[in-house]
């Protein structure tokens, strides 16, 4: 009588192997694209808090933003940031100040932009 052993072939050792390996790779590529989503969400971060602070010192006082661009820069997080200042209208023809922040390349999108119309309240 044949006495046969116990264990696995090759060939299911080779699927056990493409089985493991498709998985690794997809736990890789998640790992990968958090990662990269965690560097932009701290970039937005600060970039919001450039904002916030122009804003605010433009609150505090009392600076009406002209239609003109006004921009400048600002180093936060040991990072510079592009600012850009502006007074804009919103849908009802109301205006605003509104701050754009750019980080990196001039011709790079923003950020973050934020408008605050508190200031030009008083006047209407």
């Amino acid at each position: 009588m044949a006495h046969r052993e116990s264990g696995m072939t090759l060939l299911e050792v080779m699927v056990a192997l493409a089985i493991f390996s498709t998985a690794a790779l997809a736990l890789m590529n998640t790992i990968s694209v958090s990662t990269n989503y965690t560097g932009r969400l701290g970039d937005v971060l600060r970039a919001s808090w450039v904002a916030e602070n122009i804003i605010a010192e433009a609150h505090l006082a009392s600076n009406k933003f002209s239609q003109e661009m006004q921009q400048g820069t600002v180093t936060m997080g040991g990072q510079q940031w592009r600012w850009q200042a502006q007074m804009v209208k919103d849908e009802a023809g109301k205006p605003a100040n509104q701050v754009s922040v750019y980080a990196g390349e001039e011709n790079a999108s923003a950020l973050v932009t934020l408008s605050d119309a508190s200031v030009w309240s008083s006047d209407e």
